[in-house]
């Protein structure tokens, strides 16, 4: 008789591995910040930048525009896009700097956190049950809401970093809100989960109701 495959792998695996990985360079950074300096989520950091996304450098101009000035202790760097950095950091832009990491890794915890959830749950009660698909669907909101926000709070704290970098004042911290990109890959998943959650729960009844019919 074949040996009946898991069939939460490979899901399984890759989260676990995820966990393990992480829990192991948490571990490394702890037993190095006594020797080295340590940054913790751009706090601590030597410089600060940002890339100014809203402003586009055409081939062939002048390496130094008149409308693109860096802030006083601020340098600024052109490519596509001007990029200002600073070695001296105000308050401010070092929180901005930290809350530009910490969306994006809030909603990566959050939905490493629901994915373990969903997993264990499904291994103790089963995957046809009401509970599974329920946690699916919280898992399939967060990645479909979460991601979202992740991306407009990255794009509104770098568009502010770079408007208190520049010197000409043309940079709106406010245009971070239109011009974040869709996260497309993580939307498009997060209605999948919630489609597969809806479709686990209608079987979850009907297996409880044929179970009360024999």
């Amino acid at each position: 008789m074949a040996t009946l495959r898991n069939p939460l792998e490979p899901m399984s695996t890759a989260v676990k591995g995820a966990v393990a990985l992480i829990a192991a360079v948490v571990l490394v950074t702890l037993l190095a910040a006594p020797f080295v300096n340590v940054t913790v989520l751009g706090i601590g950091g030597d410089s600060v930048c940002a890339t100014d996304q809203a402003t586009t450098v055409g081939a062939g101009k002048n390496p130094f525009p008149d409308d693109i000035r860096p802030a006083p202790g601020a340098a600024v760097t052109l490519d596509a896009h001007p990029r200002y950095c600073t070695d001296d950091p105000s308050a401010l832009q070092g929180l901005l700097s930290a809350a530009h990491v910490v969306g994006p890794l809030v909603y990566f915890l959050g939905a490493l956190v629901l994915a373990v959830r969903l997993i264990q749950g499904a291994e103790r009660q089963g995957l046809y049950t009401v509970q599974t698909a329920g946690r699916l669907r919280v898992l399939g909101w967060w990645m479909l809401g979460g991601s979202v926000f992740a991306a407009v709070t990255s794009s509104v704290t770098e568009t502010s970093i770079a408007a208190s970098l520049s010197g000409d004042g043309g940079i709106l911290a406010a245009s971070g809100l239109w011009m974040w990109d869709v996260p497309f890959t993580a939307i498009f998943a997060g209605l999948g989960l919630l489609t597969f959650a809806r479709i686990m729960r209608i079987g979850a009844g009907m297996r409880e109701d044929l179970a009360g019919t024999v």
